[in-house]
């Protein structure tokens, strides 16, 4: 319902091979998986700026066919509104929770329970 062509868990394979993908999840396991993922040439970017441990890479299964693995060190304010501008002529959407600060611990149960889709979003309600 958010215009995404596919949704699936992580660790699953998509329904077809992708030209390059963006890792944001800070877990180092899906390195592997996502490399997988990538058609011929691919780019995987790693985008996060803590990234777990990654396993050992198997050279046929994650690396032949010249995939590409990239990381980042930061992003710019240009880099963020390039991405914005991108995003909205895709028309991406997010799905946003507002929590207040004071209810942080809520929002982290609620996300842990599957209360909601999407992102919880704090809004600062101390020291007003």
């Amino acid at each position: 319902e958010l215009g995404a062509a596919s949704a699936r868990d992580a660790y699953e394979a998509p329904p077809e091979p992708l030209d390059s993908a963006i890792l944001f999840a800070p877990v180092g396991d899906l390195v592997p998986v996502a490399l997988r993922a990538l058609d011929r040439g691919g780019v995987l970017a790693i985008a996060g700026i803590h990234l777990s441990d990654t396993p050992p890479l198997n050279y046929e299964h994650e690396l032949f066919y010249e995939r590409e693995l990239r990381s980042v060190t930061s992003n710019t304010r240009a880099d963020a509104r390039e991405f914005l501008d991108l995003a909205a002529r895709h028309d991406v959407r997010a799905t946003t929770h507002t929590y207040p600060l004071s209810r942080a611990a809520d929002a982290l149960t609620d996300l842990k329970a599957g209360r909601f889709d999407g992102a919880a979003v704090l809004v600062n309600d101390l020291n007003r």
